[in-house]
């Protein structure tokens, strides 16, 4: 799958890499399992070696509401709840069975520090990206763009964690895919 995040683009995180795999813990989480409790302040960082990872936030109803995913070779954590001090505004959860090589954020922070800024730079562009696409795009164009991008997020992603990050339901979800499998001049799988 091309790289979810685009901000992990601008950065060589190479020497990051090798650090988790030299240093790293393998850790396994259960689908549902979190690596981060919304209202805590994040302990470690870790590398996603295999399955999924999803960042959640709780809306006004108490639901989750899927805000990004992390998928194998990307990192997890709370950077922001770590570095002021302060809890977590969201949980990190895992999507399905999954890997990790787990490595003491405090530890990984020092190793990061020189090149920090510049991911939250490139951080901020990705979502801030993310946000404006919101409000220029229907969730039917989100949703082709997404699986143009992304051609195997809908084998790896349920369709309520795809529908949560799209900021629709899943029904909507269903009929927007049923459309688009009656169009034959989609590559849109059902």
């Amino acid at each position: 799958m091309a790289q979810f995040n685009l901000y992990i683009d601008s950065l060589d995180l190479t020497a990051a890499i090798d650090y988790c795999r030299e240093q790293g813990t393998p850790c396994r989480y259960k689908k549902g399992e979190r690596f981060v409790q919304q209202g805590t302040i994040a302990r470690y960082a870790a590398l996603v070696v295999s399955g999924y990872f999803k960042v959640v936030t709780l809306n006004d109803s108490g639901d989750e509401a899927v805000v990004n995913f992390a998928f194998p070779g990307q990192f997890i954590t709370d950077f922001h709840s770590s570095l002021h001090g302060i809890p977590s505004q969201m949980s990190i959860v895992a999507g399905a069975d999954c890997e990790v090589l787990r490595v003491p954020l405090k530890t990984f922070k020092e190793f990061l520090s020189p090149s920090l800024l510049d991911e939250y730079k490139s951080l901020f562009n990705m979502v801030f990206m993310r946000l404006l696409n919101l409000y220029r795009k229907s969730p039917r164009q989100r949703y082709v763009e997404l699986c143009e991008q992304y051609p195997k997020i809908v084998e790896t992603v349920t369709l309520k964690d795809l529908s949560s990050f799209l900021l629709i339901t899943p029904n909507h979800l269903s009929r927007i895919r049923r459309e688009l499998a009656k169009n034959s001049n989609t590559n849109i799988k059902k």
